[in-house]
């Protein structure tokens, strides 16, 4: 069993709503409830996205896994343009799956702009992706880039067919080491500004695998295990 919690807020409240607001929920909900805490998973499409990634700065060992999708903001930056106060994460682990459409009018990807391609750099650093190093791409070369979206390839990929809208889901599988992943960066190839069924399926056959213990050690993200859920 699992619960779903999902703020709903007018265009003009989303500058109201923090990560401190999220945390005050779940607390909230862990004093009413009987939560599972080393399974809970955050996710947000546009600036729910955006506020994922605050939760992924300011709140790691909160969380066992997180699939912010279709927008960022500048690493060091909460959703809001504003500086974070005591600086950012840079050292908790998050298993991460991000998304973008590849027709979107917005910056949801690194050839859009640069914001994206230092985000998906802090997060390769961020999860000791193996790949990290080789990210050093930059976004004036992008016509001479590896993948014409994310500026390097994954470790290997995968591609799953929407059977409703006929749009490409494209996963690139970032390894953290020979035997774990704790990045996918996915691109919908006929997808503008938008968030599907079919993408968040696909999200949740990958944080699914994931727990944080009371350690706040990460456990799941086995390749093995993975390819057995998302295919």
């Amino acid at each position: 069993n699992f619960m779903v919690v999902a703020p709903i807020l007018a265009a003009n409240d989303c500058g109201a709503f923090s990560s401190k607001n999220v945390m005050k929920i779940i607390n909230d909900l862990k004093a009413k409830y009987s939560i599972d805490e080393d399974r809970i998973i955050v996710t947000g499409f546009s600036m729910g996205g955006c506020k994922t990634w605050d939760i992924i700065q300011e709140y790691p060992n909160l969380i066992a896994a997180a699939a912010p999708m279709d927008a960022t903001f500048e690493v060091g930056d909460n959703s809001y343009g504003n500086h974070v106060d005591g600086g950012i994460n840079k050292s908790v682990s998050v298993p991460t799956y991000y998304v973008g459409g590849e027709l979107t009018p917005l910056p949801e990807l690194p050839f859009q702009a640069q914001k994206c391609l230092d985000r998906m750099k802090y997060i390769l650093d961020l999860n000791k992706a193996d790949s990290a190093a080789k990210y050093t791409v930059k976004l004036d070369d992008k016509d001479s880039w590896e993948n014409k979206f994310w500026g390097i390839n994954g470790d290997f990929s995968k591609s799953f067919v929407d059977p409703k809208r006929k749009g490409k889901l494209t996963l690139q599988f970032f390894k953290k080491d020979e035997t774990k992943c704790y990045n996918i960066f996915g691109s919908i190839d006929n997808q503008g500004h938008e968030c599907r069924e079919h993408t968040c399926e696909y999200a949740w056959r990958y944080l699914s695998n994931f727990s944080r213990d009371s350690n706040g050690q990460i456990k799941g993200g086995e390749i093995e295990e993975l390819l057995k859920t998302i295919k």
